[in-house]
């Protein structure tokens, strides 16, 4: 038992850390339909609750959704990568005869995807900071971080749905 809790410590640091990433970037994963919503003058046309908080306008949401489309479609694939490679780790913890190299091979795997899946969050925060006034970035960046520190670094469902929504 004691050699499968080093792996099964780890794969669970690595799913706290997919969990944090994953709430952190879920407004942009959220599938929802910009077209459906009304264009008008204001600031209805945007669709990203954080994106109106910050006070984005719909020039700046023109050059932004592009963007947050091409993220969405990035990150869920990325998803499907590491919950597959996550599913494959606990075959391999299942097996009746351990294979720790094995373990450790599909571990690495599970980290570097998560480390991808990182990566994509950071480049997309870099391609949005140049988009944004350095005051909008400020707000963007403190309600990220408000979000973190509100709820205690994990997902939440008010958490989660706010940000994911934009409620």
């Amino acid at each position: 038992m004691w050699t499968l809790r080093k792996p099964l410590m780890a794969l669970s640091l690595g799913l706290n850390l997919a969990f944090v990433t994953v709430w952190l970037i879920q407004p942009m994963l959220t599938p929802r339909a910009a077209k459906d919503l009304p264009r008008s003058g204001d600031d209805s046309a945007i669709p990203s609750a954080i994106h109106r908080e910050i006070g984005v306008t719909e020039e700046q949401w023109q050059k932004i959704e592009p963007l947050v489309q091409g993220f969405r479609e990035k990150a869920m694939a990325q998803r499907q990568r590491i919950s597959d490679l996550r599913g494959q780790l606990m075959d391999l913890l299942a097996m009746p005869k351990v294979d720790e190299a094995a373990i450790r091979e599909k571990q690495e795997e599970i980290l570097a995807s998560q480390r991808q899946m990182q990566n994509l969050v950071i480049d997309h925060l870099l391609k949005e900071r140049q988009i944004l006034s350095p005051e909008q970035t400020e707000k963007f960046m403190q309600s990220l971080c408000e979000q973190c520190r509100h709820h205690g670094d994990m997902p939440s469902a008010h958490g989660h749905s706010r940000i994911l929504m934009g409620e």
